[in-house]
């Protein structure tokens, strides 16, 4: 974040072991020997922080003290900065994260004792007093407090007994009601209970912390406080008014929030955008770090094996402050602006300044603004280059484009986002659109409105061929061509011409060409078309891409051969892959030939065995016997010839797979 200090203080050293302290806006600076300090600047970023400069003056070595919210004390101790011309800065000290608990947990009593007589004398065990109650009083050391039932049925009430030794010895007893008087005769007890009760009392509004910063040095002098505190994030409201010949007048007006809590007078204002980094960090947080609990030894043992191992401390909490850069867009002004009545010019120009990583808006004049108030102040007011377009996007499944703006950012610095309101001279309001950041220089597209006035239609014609085949170590290689071939037919508007963008979507890895191409974003190719007035147009976008597939020649089916030498553009190679898918072929029938052999000798096989189990069912001398051993030789023949002819098979087979595996390794 840029700071201002210095065009409004000198430029104060910033004295060596300065503490990191973040000082609220919400209260007032005052120290000791000092009249209290102002708001002289502040910077708010996009982040949601705020850098605030402060100055405070001191005369000599003195204390100034702070009164800031609980909440903000852990981004205290972050970024405060201490600049003393003329000094240095010593200690800085502010209460723990409960002083409330810390003072009692030195004293015997807890905080709701306190609001209960009978409770806190009984807290004080051992303590001087003096008591008195129902006209009698009774002195001496506190033994404690006891209670007793008195009354019957609905009068019964408990009652608090007080018991106390006195100087002599003797015990006395005195029945503490409503009427109870203790006098604390202990002089350091009843400074406690003085102190418990201050302390407990803050406690009630225990989220401010007092702070107090020492200070050492000479005369009177101006003391610079710089510090970051989380602010609502400033947003920006945009006012564009066409008309111009290639041009429109752009407003940007940003939303400021006082919630400070403090009233800003005379403060001067600069807005930075970009997106910072922003931390935070529970400074303010104790944390503890963990023993191991070693129990004890009882008697003589084995001395412990000493700890090596590195103790795990308590994590620390921090986290990146959220990017929160919520759009709003501000009322449109009742009436409609015109040629006539042109939109006011601002009083005065912020002064714009472009960084690494932010652009900086200081506003021309300091700003007063009361705790709780918004502030909508302009900070862009150029003429700036704009044409009018016509946007057809087809992921948006929708037959006309929208109306949109082309602007370029001419301005000195980048302008933040926010959202745009446009109006035309003639028209008045035509329509909102959403303006991302825009570096300077840049351009950007603001939709508007839809233009029913013109239409697209799209046709896709998706082709895909084999552009070349290659053999290469007992591999086919195949480049597979894809193509997209996307028409675009736009029928113009019937009363005026267009300028219409068509935002063809990108896609990873293809080659697109187009006669229309006119620029392109990582996501789209833009296309530019002039259309007359009641004309038509077509539009061709061509995307490619290349892919190569690799086959073994070895595993490849004859079909798969003879396409490839079909698509192969050289003679020799589509002679070779068909010379090898008619041996494929070939290999194939022949295997096709030995499974049926073996599928016929299962059969005959099969036939055997049923012939064998009916003639042992039957004796071998009868009729029957005596056919079914004719059957059996049969049989048997006609197994022994399938046989042969499926070696026969199985050899041919043999010969033509080394056939093709030869031929292969000959290409």
């Amino acid at each position: 974040m840029r700071t201002l200090e210095s065009r409004l203080t000198p430029a104060w050293p910033l004295m060596p072991g300065a503490a990191a302290i973040f000082l609220a806006l919400a209260a007032p600076v005052m120290a000791e020997g000092a009249s209290g300090s102002r708001i002289e600047a502040i910077t708010l970023s996009s982040g949601g922080l705020a850098e605030v400069h402060r100055s405070a003056p001191v005369d000599g070595s003195g204390t100034l003290r702070i009164d800031v919210p609980l909440e903000q004390v852990d981004d205290i101790l972050k970024s405060l900065l201490v600049r003393d011309p003329a000094g240095a800065i010593g200690a800085v000290t502010l209460d723990g994260l409960s002083p409330v608990e810390e003072t009692f947990r030195r004293l015997p009593f807890t905080p709701e004792e306190m609001g209960s007589l009978p409770d806190l004398a009984a807290s004080l065990q051992g303590v001087g007093v003096r008591a008195s109650s129902g006209g009698r009083t009774v002195e001496g050391v506190v033994l404690g407090v006891g209670t007793r039932q008195a009354g019957e049925g609905e009068t019964s009430r408990t009652e608090r007994i007080l018991s106390v030794m006195t100087d002599s010895g003797g015990i006395e007893v005195l029945n503490l009601g409503a009427d109870a008087v203790l006098d604390i005769l202990d002089e350091a007890m009843r400074e406690k209970v003085r102190e418990a009760a201050s302390v407990s009392g803050r406690g009630r509004t225990d989220d401010i912390r007092s702070i107090a910063i020492e200070l050492s040095g000479e005369g009177s002098r101006a003391v610079g406080l710089s510090y970051v505190v989380p602010a609502p994030v400033w947003k920006t409201a945009y006012r564009l008014v066409t008309g111009g010949e290639g041009t429109a007048r752009l407003q940007a007006w940003a939303v400021i929030e006082n919630a400070t809590g403090e009233d800003w007078q005379n403060v001067a204002l600069t807005l930075s955008s970009g997106a910072p980094v922003t931390l935070a960090q529970r400074l303010h947080q104790r944390y503890w770090h963990e023993r191991p609990e070693v129990p004890v030894t009882v008697g003589s043992a084995t001395p412990p094996r000493p700890d090596a191992a590195k103790a795990m401390s308590m994590a620390e909490e921090d986290g990146a402050a959220g990017f929160d850069m919520r759009q709003q867009m501000m009322a449109a002004p009742e009436a409609v602006m015109s040629a006539e009545m042109p939109a006011s010019a601002p009083i005065g120009r912020a002064v714009a300044e472009e960084g690494e990583t932010t652009a900086t808006y200081r506003l021309p004049s300091p700003v007063d603004l009361a705790a709780g108030q918004t502030l909508s102040v302009p900070f862009v007011d150029e003429e700036v280059p704009a044409e009018r377009v016509s946007v057809f996007q087809p992921e948006r499944n929708d037959t006309h484009p929208v109306a949109a703006l082309f602007l370029e950012n001419a301005t000195a610095a980048s302008l933040p986002p926010g959202l745009l309101t446009v109006y035309d001279d003639r028209d008045g309001y035509i329509g909102d659109a959403q303006l991302t950041g825009l570096p300077a220089g840049e351009s950007r597209m603001a939709s508007f409105a839809a233009d029913r006035k013109v239409e697209v239609t799209t046709q896709s014609q998706p082709r895909e061929t084999v552009s070349r085949i290659a053999i290469v170590d007992g591999t086919v290689r195949a480049t597979r061509l894809s193509r997209l071939v996307t028409t675009y037919s736009v029928k113009g508007a019937a009363d005026a011409p267009r300028t219409l963008i068509i935002e063809h979507p990108r896609r990873n890895g293809w080659r697109f060409s187009s006669g229309a191409l006119d620029s392109a974003t990582p996501s789209h190719h833009r296309l530019r078309v002039e259309i007359a007035a009641g004309g038509t147009a077509e539009v061709v976008a061509t995307a490619e891409r290349s892919d190569t597939e690799v086959f073994a020649l070895l595993n490849a089916e004859a079909d798969a051969l003879f396409g490839w030498s079909g698509a192969a553009a050289d003679p020799d190679t589509a002679s070779k892959l068909a010379e090898l898918a008619e041996l494929r072929q070939q290999a194939a029938e022949a295997a096709r030939a030995v499974d049926d052999m073996e599928r016929d000798l299962e059969r005959a096989a099969d036939s055997q065995a049923r012939i064998r189990d009916n003639l042992a069912a039957v004796p071998a001398d009868s009729t029957l016997g005596q056919r079914y051993v004719s059957m059996l030789e049969e049989e048997e023949n006609r197994i022994a010839g399938l046989t042969d002819r499926r070696r026969e098979a199985e050899a041919r087979a043999k010969g033509l797979e080394e056939q093709v595996a030869d031929f292969i390794r000959n290409l």
